[in-house]
């Protein structure tokens, strides 16, 4: 009896052991993770501090491309690609005319027809009023598709948005996405600024045409130079698509951050949206 019981205990005790190894070596794996994590964290947040201190740069010829431009550097020992992109380069989705809205459907591959129904019920999501476009779409249509929400009748929150309007797809919104904001505030696009999808919109420009603006624009300084010194006034209310990208432990890590620049040196901009690639 007694030889049972110290049995008994011994096994006891190697379960009792094993047990606090596992929660041991749980608790290193995770505090691995968070620390790994924060390290990740840590970067992507260097890559947005460095284009944001790029932008706001006194010096003129060190101001970074705001055309989407690829510019590199190094943050503790990991190269890291950054790009920044003016969102007036983009075409907003609660402020772009029509005629805009149905050459970027159109230049993604949509007919004439088709381009103009779905601009119809993209416009008639974002307004405000009960009447309805010639093909668009109100409360009684999404009714009769029965679906389980209504058109908002107000401005986009984010382009990803765009996928509750009636008929837009997945695949259709993930052609377009590159060209779209919510954070211009403008009817219209700078050229000067616009990545290929936005310019493709365009009346009248071809894709030769657009190749061509893009190689004159790839030797040209595409920046804020030509701003005054007070460059955080100037910027004030800006807001730019920041991409950062750089390689960890054998994985791509893409981030994109939509920030908005302030005049107050304590807090240069507020992040409007983050979104991992």
């Amino acid at each position: 009896m007694p030889i049972v019981s110290v049995l008994w205990g011994l096994g006891l005790l190697t379960a009792i052991s094993l047990s606090l190894l596992w929660n041991g070596t749980q608790s290193y794996r995770l505090a691995q993770n968070g620390l790994e994590m924060a390290r990740v964290n840590a970067t992507v947040d260097a890559g947005i501090n460095r284009a944001v201190a790029a932008l706001l740069d006194p010096q003129t010829d060190r101001r970074w491309r705001t055309d989407g431009g690829v510019q590199s550097f190094e943050f503790d020992g990991v190269p890291i690609k950054v790009s920044v992109q003016d969102e007036l380069g983009k075409i907003d989705l609660n402020q772009a005319e029509p005629t805009l809205l149905a050459g970027l459907l159109r230049s993604a591959g949509l007919d004439a027809s088709a381009a103009g129904s779905l601009t119809d019920k993209i416009v008639d999501w974002r307004t405000a009023t009960q009447l309805k476009r010639l093909n668009g779409a109100k409360e009684q249509d999404y009714r009769a598709r029965g679906s389980t929400y209504l058109p908002r009748n107000g401005p986009f929150q984010s382009v990803d948005e765009l996928l509750l309007v009636m008929d837009m797809t997945p695949e259709l919104l993930r052609r377009i996405e590159p060209a779209l904001t919510v954070y211009s505030g403008r009817q219209f696009i700078d050229p000067q600024l616009a990545p290929r999808a936005a310019l493709l919109a365009l009346p009248n420009m071809s894709m030769q045409g657009v190749e061509a603006l893009l190689a004159s624009r790839a030797n040209q300084q595409v920046s804020l130079g030509a701003l005054g010194a007070d460059i955080a006034a100037s910027l004030r209310g800006r807001a730019f698509a920041i991409r950062t990208e750089f390689e960890w432990s054998n994985r791509k890590i893409v981030n994109e951050a939509i920030v908005r620049l302030t005049d107050n040196p304590n807090q240069p901009y507020w992040l409007l949206d983050w979104r991992s690639r």
